[in-house]
């Protein structure tokens, strides 16, 4: 049982989830542009990947070749795989609970964690796990909301937590950012940092 189970059932009709997901994705490619990583025909592993809102975009945009998902939410797994069932999918992308479970089916060209890294108990060591998975020359990227450490009980990340932790996972060219901006018409705008890191070649 995750604390995420609860949010399965409604989680894609939130119009901000669909923007987040539509932004970020958007901004994946213009990363893989600039890193020479190609998405078609990429091995990719969308760790905590919820309801697979960029495994979607992934294989329906990006033409990857499979998708290893991770998540430990039960029920965000469940609705993935309804989806998956339902798109013809079941080729491309495989569910997994724990990123080891996911690791045979590696080493990826790409893996991408989207708003998840700012809740993990230790960041910088599942960072290096997740490093683990990626072919030489292979792209990580991360999308956190930025932690305000002026707030009575700060959640998120810095841009210096995040750097750290992908530099000590060993990637290289790790690049931390403002990335998009997100929110309702008329409301309050909310930007994420985008982190990014490429392993190292041979």
């Amino acid at each position: 049982m995750s604390e995420w189970d609860d949010c399965a059932g409604g989680w894609d009709a939130d119009p901000i989830v669909q923007q987040y997901a539509d932004k970020a994705y958007a901004t994946l490619v213009a990363a893989c542009d600039d890193a020479g990583v190609h998405l078609a025909g990429a091995n990719s592993c969308d760790f905590g990947c919820g309801t697979g809102q960029q495994t979607e975009r992934l294989v329906h945009r990006g033409g990857v070749a499979a998708v290893s998902c991770v998540d430990n939410s039960p029920k965000m797994l469940a609705a993935l795989r309804t989806k998956v069932e339902k798109a013809g999918w079941a080729d491309k992308v495989s569910t997994h609970e724990t990123v080891a479970s996911a690791e045979p089916d590696g080493p990826f060209d790409i893996v991408v964690a989207s708003s998840v890294c700012g809740f993990l108990p230790d960041y910088p060591a599942v960072a290096k796990d997740l490093a683990g998975l990626l072919r030489p020359g292979g792209l990580f990227v991360q999308w956190d909301w930025e932690k305000d450490a002026a707030a009575a009980e700060p959640s998120g990340l810095s841009s210096d937590e995040i750097t750290a932790a992908l530099t000590g996972a060993g990637l290289v060219d790790v690049k931390v950012a403002s990335c998009f901006k997100i929110g309702e018409e008329g409301g309050e705008l909310m930007a994420p940092l985008m982190g990014s890191g490429r392993a190292p070649q041979g």
